[in-house]
């Protein structure tokens, strides 16, 4: 054994010595483990105290101004086409030219549609010819039949062709009226004054029956679409009175009113279309124009304003960090969120007008950690959300 070791064999021995009898070292060894605890206690109740940013809960506002994007859209867009089959042999207007009532649109080749209107127009010289012939043998029946030259079985098949062949013109008339109009078909025109917005056919093709050529905007009232989130949607009404302001050009702001709700929100956007009417627009208005549109929300309740940094989440739940103040420490509460605006985030139950919430540093706390305000931020009277 070496010396050291042997110094420390040494020194144990005359440590025990020194314990008195009475006292069982399995008791000295427990000493020391409550020590050991004690410690460990003290070092957990020095945590430090957290500083903190703070903000005072007001309640919002009773109505909100809500701010959306539009796009200046006719009341009536139409997709015009032909009413015929065939070839595209002219296109008269190019986006953006305004056109007139019966102003011609396109045409189409009309020779097969001429050729059928010449055939219905022989159909019916001859149906008509079948007709003069029936009629001048029922009139010689009916000199015949009193002097019993022909029988009544005769007489009686000469007035049913004579039906039958009056039958047939008017069938042919009616064919031929249908090539008549089939003809006329082959030019497209307006039925309604306004401006070309687009055009899906050129000289050359060949389109069917209702196939869009041309894109008309009917000139008329003009309006505002725009799409409205399903949170603020419920709150409008038909009638309702919105500011619109145009973004190109002068800052021009007019009045109008909302036309129509959508009943169902868009598939892809879940959001709801909705039309301002302008019943007097500007000159400088025009198709397609940006402009921007501010409605009015009232509030059913009057909810609770916070900022948005505010909020975290427990157990799948908002809550936010209410200050103590007479212990100064942090309470976890849970809210319940009633949308979102450019105010901050508005609580529509949990916290009351007055509460000191925290704003920053929030994923940092617990429930009941100590917490002091920043000098900067604190109580001051201007410490307002």
């Amino acid at each position: 054994m070496s010396m050291a070791a042997n110094a420390r064999t040494t020194a144990g021995r005359a440590t025990l010595a020194k314990v008195p009898s009475g006292l069982p070292r399995l008791g000295l060894l427990g000493l020391a483990v409550l020590l050991g605890a004690c410690k460990a206690e003290t070092v957990v109740s020095d945590e430090p105290v957290r500083p903190v940013k703070v903000a005072i809960v007001e309640a919002a506002p009773e109505a909100r101004t809500l701010t959306y994007s539009g796009v200046v859209r006719p009341r009536v867009e139409s997709a015009l086409g032909f009413r015929v089959t065939g070839k595209v042999t002219e296109r008269l207007v190019n986006v953006g030219d305004a056109v007139g009532v019966d102003e011609p649109i396109a045409r189409l080749d009309e020779t097969d549609l001429k050729l059928a209107e010449n055939a219905a127009r022989a159909a019916v010289a001859a149906a008509r010819s079948r007709r003069d012939v029936a009629t001048d043998n029922l009139e010689r029946a009916k000199v015949l039949l009193p002097k019993a030259v022909i029988s009544q079985a005769a007489y009686d098949t000469r007035r049913n062709e004579l039906d039958a062949a009056v039958a047939s013109l008017e069938s042919a008339e009616a064919q031929l009226r249908q090539a008549v109009n089939a003809v006329s078909y082959t030019t497209l025109k307006a039925d309604k004054a306004g401006i070309v917005t687009g055009v899906n056919a050129e000289p050359g093709q060949v389109v069917n029956a209702g196939q869009a050529i041309v894109t008309l905007a009917e000139a008329g009232e003009t309006e505002i679409a725009l799409a409205v989130p399903e949170q603020d949607a419920g709150r409008l009404q038909l009638g309702q009175w919105a500011k619109v302001t145009l973004w190109a050009g002068p800052r021009l702001s007019v009045d109008g009113r909302i036309r129509e709700i959508a009943g169902q929100a868009e598939p892809t956007s879940r959001t709801y279309p909705v039309r301002i009417s302008v019943a007097a627009p500007p000159q400088a208005m025009r198709l397609g124009m940006t402009a921007t549109v501010a409605l009015r929300i009232e509030h059913e309740a009057t909810p609770m304003l916070v900022p948005i940094t505010a909020l975290t989440e427990t157990a799948s739940n908002p809550a936010v960090f209410v200050i103590d103040q007479s212990q100064r420490v942090v309470r976890r509460t849970s809210v319940a969120l009633g949308g979102a605006s450019e105010d901050g985030v508005r609580i529509a139950s949990g916290l009351s007008a007055g509460d000191m919430v925290v704003t920053a540093g929030v994923q940092f706390l617990r429930d009941g950690m100590r917490v002091r305000l920043l000098p900067e931020r604190g109580l001051a009277p201007g410490n307002r959300i």
